[in-house]
């Protein structure tokens, strides 16, 4: 018998690698920046993956989400 993975509460989320640096993202509150830095979970009682998004307006705010509050607008490739 074969069992649906939704059905079964298996959930695709995204993760930090969904998200490459340089990408534009769109915020639940539909905000637009850009992903700027990735951050692991920083100690045993905050599991979380965050991804830190810059915003263009105004300049220098940022914020910390986890990967599956966003939204992917744009892939921008950085090459070094």
């Amino acid at each position: 018998m074969q069992t649906n993975p939704t059905i079964a509460g298996v959930i695709d989320r995204l993760d930090m690698e969904d998200f490459p640096i340089g990408s534009k993202v769109k915020t639940p509150s539909g905000r637009v920046g850009t992903v700027v830095k990735h951050r692991g979970a920083q100690s045993r009682h905050d599991l979380f993956q965050r991804i830190i998004i810059e915003f263009d307006e105004p300049i220098g705010d940022s914020v910390a989400l986890q990967p599956h509050l966003l939204k992917l607008i744009k892939v921008t490739t950085v090459t070094s």
